[in-house]
């Protein structure tokens, strides 16, 4: 099934005329995973073996979702930077929208009006973001894709589910953290049949959609706007 869908992906690749970036040996990467001591996903090796080690671009669109796909070491050194563990269970089991938890008002005026003049509403918001709003909430995971504005694509690595795609809307937003629901290479090749899909009808390249960071997913908060 995971040979499958590699094949598929580099396939619509080619079609696209998109050249991979070259992969890493299995053995290379067996070695990076025992050293942090800890198990990567089958589908993350398919892709970081078989597929490419990285595509990460400063264009939008050009290798891959959004700016494309991180290598490995990249990952591993966005998480050093940020003071994330990969190796620390994950804290993330479901999506976590900061506004639920602090039950926002549904129009932005009256949220920022109560904000700055209701004392009980502003402790409510604040202790939610001091809860959730830190990198300690990206341990066990690594940052695959950077979507723009602060939000980043993580996999999980070490928690429940290994392997689905996250948003980090959190740390940098103040949004949440949302499941994709789905894996790397699904990711990707949502990604490739939307470019395929673009490619015959222009329109197609832009989604207007709420929460369009999960566009790539299998999350029922994505929806489309008429």
């Amino acid at each position: 099934m995971i040979q499958q869908h590699v094949n598929s992906i580099l396939e619509k690749m080619s079609r696209l005329g998109i050249s991979p970036a070259p992969v890493i040996s299995p053995e290379a990467l067996q070695a990076i995973a025992a050293s942090l001591s800890i198990t990567l996903p089958p589908t993350y090796v398919a892709f970081l073996t078989q597929i490419q080690n990285g595509g990460a671009s400063d264009e939008l669109h050009k290798n891959g979702p959004y700016y494309g796909i991180y290598s490995i070491e990249k990952s591993l050194a966005e998480n050093e930077e940020w003071e994330v563990n990969v190796a620390n269970h994950s804290p993330l089991i479901s999506d976590i929208h900061f506004s639920d938890c602090y039950q926002a008002e549904a129009d932005w005026d009256t949220h920022v009006w109560r904000y700055e003049n209701d004392s009980a509403y502003k402790e409510r918001v604040e202790t939610v973001l001091d809860r959730f709003q830190h990198t300690g909430m990206l341990d066990g995971t690594l940052p695959v894709c950077e979507y723009g504005d602060g939000d980043y694509f993580r996999i999980m690595i070490t928690g429940n589910n290994p392997g689905q795609i996250w948003v980090d809307s959190g740390v940098i937003s103040d949004t949440g953290y949302y499941c994709l629901n789905v894996d790397i290479l699904t990711f990707f090749e949502r990604w490739l049949d939307r470019q395929l899909l673009a490619k015959q009808d222009p329109s197609q390249q832009l989604v207007r959609a709420w929460y369009p960071f999960l566009e790539f997913g299998s999350n029922e908060r994505y929806q489309l706007l008429d």
